[in-house]
């Protein structure tokens, strides 16, 4: 235990504590007890004359011991560890832990004991399968003392050190203090001894009454500064009573919170009074605490990140850039607000969505942190949380000078009607953002208050039927934990791989995780209704039809056995955890869909169309208002349910009941045909091909005899690009068909050829098709002069110039960064030279530009169109624009001439969202 001395030292030097007299065998005595007691009171009782006892020893302790110390803390942190900030997370769970006693103990891996451990969820396990405290209470109770000789300060002292050298990666120093642990203490000592490392008691007694019982005032401290410690300091007096909870410096507290909310309760809720309007940002809420060049940055649930954004004006990723900002008379305050990242390039905050994190961001790529402030709690000792919000808002406006992309005050504007409201959501909706929220200009800051706070929050996901909802399929299972354990409490969801014509899928690929969004009662009959078809997953040999990364379910089942559930979701993130390389944010189950069969989820290719539609974002929808009474209006959204089978239309095959093979032309040859010319779509081309005696296939494979297509689109340049197959043109298919017979492919018939193809058209012909043994027809010389005049033609189409980038730059073109898209540009805005009269587009070079890389430009705002391009100078015409955007089937992004320049500077195409056009302010 030598890691401990120095603690040990300190502790000694300020005299004796309880603690150091109590063993910790009284403490597991009590807590058994607690556990076994029927009745809240009872068991408050039982909590009552321990803390008695502890106090009246302190009393007699202090007679011989003047300097002795009165504080319940020691024990408090052990019978509610599940509120312990002080110590540092154990980063051990059961597995990890079950494997350590395994090595301690030396049992055998195979051994009945070690299984038990290893296996403490599974149903079949004894004595309370689920708790693993429990379980190895009767592995541990013939290996164990009969009663341990340590006292409570002494646990303590081993709990830290197995924290603060788990989290150093220390195991060595890890285990001796576990073992020493398991050698002075009993198995019922070690029970209690796991439940406090696993954080989950499981007494009956709930962290409430246990404040109850403390003192008076404990529970609205503790929400009030998060730490124990000084609960348990403050108040260890139970006749002083804490009537004014006070915000400290450097101490921190649990922020107050917004209440759930949809449009309609904004006005009763906010007594139909004028209210603020503020952006939700989508960061980490922290709150500032600075008293001169010292800093501290606490997140919402009371960690310290000061030594991540700076604790002095000399380091971190933060204080450096905004110590100077504050205004010279501020010497004290403490700031509430979000920590954000910030796009230095585009002048816009990022989603905390797209996979980073801002607290260990340093300015590297464009992205910066940025502060972004909505409250004041304290300034130059004066404190402001009972102050009304608008007098806290004039206040923070004499704080600091914000310099944008660093350190901003967020924009606050006034507003009095449910409509106002409903057009925010709207606009935070086109945004992208993540919603709004509602203030009452006269509301006090209420620390960890909720509800009627004063505080409301609107997400589109909180307003029915603004979400996109996810049909997808149950294929793993997870076991539960405290109340859900011998349940299956999370399930494992997978989307489907497009299966062949007339088929049902066969592979499934993991998507996401979810646990919530159900009731207990609605989670036990899901348990009923999979209980039967469960198998143990085995990563060594996984089940055929189910395809995991990262995350792999501890059961698995058949999916024909499960069934569909329907989902809502945040966003689509990136992830490669899971085999779709994506998966749902804040996932929740909204209900079974009993109206789909199983082989009816989405597939993979539903996912990757929604993804793309939605830029990562499921909210596409504005609320609408009722003309009569002016409430929001749900429009009606055809279910899942209605559309066709859940293969995509592009990839679903014919229909090939009823074609009749006329022919053996193609006997036997496997083709997959992507599209067709005008007149001989896919289902044309894929019945000829049958009436020919092929066969058809909606993904090539090894035994595919080519692809067909008319033109080229985003899923042939990915077949393209694999170099795999050859790629030939609907007319040859054609031309078969006319002289019924399989001829030879020309160089005229190729969109693509694979290496082996290419080489044996080089025996034969020249680049332009030209035979070298053959003599040539007229028809064949008109074709092969207008493939070279093709070569020097600079009116070559967009989809063409693609296809050649392509086949000669197959990562990224240089001069075709926008070859696809068809680029809107805004009224020109005029700026005008008074002294010399010169007039200039502002557009006008963006426009060249544009064209020079590749983009299309038109003067019409046509079906085709994908970006409309405005200056930032003039956004009047934006609205406009969005308006005509949501009438169009085929979306088209609004954005700044800067994301032309900064894509043409990356080198590739920017995302999109990043640039959008703001709204003009009023």
């Amino acid at each position: 235990m030598g890691d401990n001395s120095d603690n040990q030292g300190q502790d000694a030097n300020k005299g004796p504590t309880v603690a150091d007299f109590i063993p910790f065998a009284e403490l597991s005595g009590f807590l058994e007890k607690v556990q076994r007691k029927q009745g809240n009171e009872n068991k408050k009782t039982l909590f009552k004359s321990f803390l008695a006892k502890w106090r009246e020893f302190y009393q007699e302790l202090k007679k011989d011991n003047p300097n002795a110390i009165d504080s319940f803390y020691p024990a408090m942190r052990l019978i509610l560890p599940q509120l312990e900030r002080e110590r540092m997370a154990y980063g051990i769970k059961e597995h990890t832990l079950a494997k350590l006693y395994i090595e301690i103990l030396g049992l055998a891996k195979e051994s009945t004991d070690a299984k038990k451990l290893l296996n403490y969820r599974a149903p079949t396990a004894k004595q309370e399968a689920g708790d693993f405290a429990s379980v190895a209470y009767f592995v541990l109770r013939n290996r164990c003392p009969e009663k341990g000789s340590l006292t409570i300060k002494e646990v303590n002292d081993c709990l830290d050190a197995v924290a603060v050298n788990n989290a150093a990666k220390k195991k060595d120093v890890v285990k001796k203090n576990l073992m020493h642990l398991l050698r002075n203490t009993s198995a019922i000592e070690q029970k209690w001894l796991i439940r406090m490392i696993m954080k989950e008691m499981k007494i009956g007694l709930s962290q409430t009454s246990v404040f109850a019982a403390f003192h008076p005032d404990a529970e609205d401290f503790f929400n009030v500064t998060n730490s124990l410690a000084k609960v348990c300091t403050d108040l260890a007096d139970p006749k002083v009573r804490l009537n004014d909870i006070a915000i400290s410096l450097f101490s921190p507290f649990s922020p107050m919170l917004g209440m759930r909310a949809n449009t309609n309760q904004v006005e009763r809720l906010m007594n139909h009074q004028p209210f603020y309007i503020e952006t939700k940002l989508d960061g980490e809420r922290i709150q500032l605490h600075k008293n001169g060049d010292n800093y501290k940055y606490f997140s919402r649930r009371s960690h310290d990140y000061s030594s991540s954004f700076g604790e002095s004006p000399l380091s971190g990723s933060l204080t450096p850039f905004i110590s100077n900002c504050f205004k010279s008379d501020v010497s004290e305050c403490i700031l509430d607000g979000e920590m954000c990242a910030y796009n230095t390039k585009t002048n816009a905050l990022i989603s905390k969505g797209e996979n980073f994190d801002v607290k260990s961001l340093r300015d590297e790529e464009d992205i910066q942190v940025c502060y972004c402030v909505f409250d004041i709690l304290m300034l130059n000792g004066e404190k402001f949380a009972n102050r009304p919000l608008h007098e806290r808002l004039n206040h923070l406006k004499k704080v600091f000078n914000p310099v944008p992309g660093r350190f901003q005050i967020v924009d606050q504007k006034q507003a009095s009607t449910k409509s106002e409201v409903i057009d925010a959501l709207n606009e935070a909706i086109d945004l992208h953002e993540e919603g709004i929220i509602i203030k009452q200009p006269d509301s006090t800051y209420r620390p960890d208050k909720r509800k009627g706070s004063g505080w409301l929050k609107i997400k589109p996901e909180y307003i029915d039927n603004l979400m996109d909802e996810l049909d997808l399929l149950i294929v793993g299972g997870y076991f539960g934990k405290g109340i859900r354990a011998q349940m299956i409490s999370h399930f494992l969801l997978a989307v489907a791989v497009p299966p062949r014509e007339g088929q049902h899928p066969t592979i499934f690929q993991s998507f996401a995780k979810v646990g919530s969004g159900y009731s207990l009662k609605e989670l036990y009959e899901y348990n009923q209704k999979l209980a039967p078809h469960w198998k143990p997953y085995d990563k060594d040999r996984p089940p055929k039809f189910l395809q995991c990364t990262k995350e792999k379910p501890e059961l698995y089942l058949d999916p024909s056995k499960s069934f569909i559930v329907q989902i809502k979701a945040a966003e689509i993130n990136s992830s490669n955890t899971y085999k779709t390389g994506c998966t749902l944010r804040f996932p929740r189950l909204e209900k079974v869909r009993d109206d789909k069969e199983w082989h009816q989820c989405m597939t993979t290719d539903e996912v990757e169309n929604l993804r793309e539609a939605s830029e990562g974002k499921l909210a596409g929808r504005h609320v609408e208002m009722n003309e009569e009474d002016g409430s929001p209006k749900k429009k009606r959204i055809l279910s899942r349910a209605n559309r066709p089978v859940a293969v995509a239309s592009q990839f679903r095959g014919v229909d090939s009941s009823e074609v009749q093979k006329v022919s053996e032309v193609l006997a036997d040859k496997e083709i997959c045909v992507i599209n067709g010319p005008p007149g001989k779509g896919k289902p044309e081309l894929e019945k000829i091909v049958i009436e020919m005696g092929g066969q058809i296939v909606q993904n090539p494979g090894q035994e595919t005899l080519c692809v067909i297509a008319d033109k080229v689109n985003l899923r042939l340049r990915n077949i393209i690009r694999s170099d795999v197959y050859d790629v030939v043109k609907a007319s040859w298919l054609l031309e078969c068909k006319e002289s019924k017979k399989h001829l030879p492919w020309l160089p005229a018939h190729m969109i693509h050829t694979s290496p082996q193809t290419k080489a044996k058209f080089a025996e034969d012909y020249d680049k332009y098709g030209d035979s070298f043994t053959k003599d040539v027809t007229p028809e064949k010389l008109e074709e092969v002069f207008q493939k070279v005049a093709s070569e020097i033609d600079q009116d070559i189409s967009s989809e063409v110039m693609a296809e050649i980038e392509m086949k000669y730059f197959p990562q990224e073109s240089p001069f075709g960064l926008f070859r696809l898209c068809k680029v809107y540009l805004d009224s020109c805005l005029v700026i005008s030279d008074q002294s010399t009269h010169i007039k200039d587009c502002s557009l006008e070079l963006v426009a060249l530009e544009l064209r020079f890389y590749g983009a299309t430009t038109t003067e019409e705002m046509t079906d085709d169109v994908t970006h409309v391009i405005v200056d930032k100078r003039d956004l009047s015409r934006v609205p406009e624009y969005r308006k005509i955007g949501r009438t169009k089937e085929k979306k088209f992004h609004v954005v700044t001439s800067e994301w032309v320049s900064d894509s043409i500077e990356a080198g590739r195409m920017k995302t999109e969202r990043l640039y959008e056009a703001p709204l003009p302010k009023p």
